[in-house]
């Protein structure tokens, strides 16, 4: 872990990069670690365990990535028109699906992008570790795969507030379930 530390490219803004290969995504994948600001270009013991912790995700959650994946696909087909037209018979939704050439988890994995991993210092505060995948989904929403001392708990939009998932690891997702009710769909 000292190795990783020596390579940290750090920023005038106590912002340090760093490409790191992870299993789970069997890719290189650039790690962005945000400092104290009293404190710049440090990295803390929590923040380390952290970076460990997405490094250690067994490749079995790969099935929770689809999933969340395509739960973000469904649900922003749902509450925003990307302006796809259903055919006599078609839902909004399978218009959407059908215009984005989508039919499964698997489709929408295999069209998003991971751009990055995020671990900040504010973390540290918090009772447990966190970590946020980045995404950018095939729907062109960037979210952030939320891993909570080593699991891929749910997803939320980027800028979530971690301390939401403290005592709730489904906060985003019941946050989502309460928009589908009330919508109306």
């Amino acid at each position: 872990m000292e190795n990783l530390i020596d390579k940290i490219k750090w920023d005038t803004y106590g912002a340090g990069r760093v490409p790191v290969f992870v299993p789970l995504f069997q890719a290189k994948i650039e790690f962005t670690l945000f400092s104290d600001l009293k404190q710049p270009n440090t990295v803390s013991d929590k923040m380390l365990r952290a970076v460990n912790d997405v490094l250690n995700i067994p490749s079995s959650s790969l099935d929770i990535v689809k999933d969340l994946l395509w739960e973000e696909c469904n649900f922003s087909f749902t509450v925003t028109d990307y302006g796809c037209l259903p055919k006599p018979g078609e839902s909004n939704l399978e218009a959407h699906l059908r215009e984005f050439n989508l039919s499964n988890k698997d489709d929408a994995y295999r069209r998003c992008t991971v751009s990055g991993v995020h671990i900040s210092h504010d973390s540290d505060t918090y009772k447990n570790r966190y970590a946020e995948i980045k995404i950018d989904t095939v729907t062109d929403n960037l979210i952030s795969l939320i891993v909570k001392n080593g699991v891929i708990i749910d997803y939320d939009d980027d800028g979530t507030y971690l301390g939401w998932f403290e005592d709730d690891e489904r906060h985003a997702h019941q946050a989502r379930e309460r928009i589908l009710g009330s919508s109306g769909r």
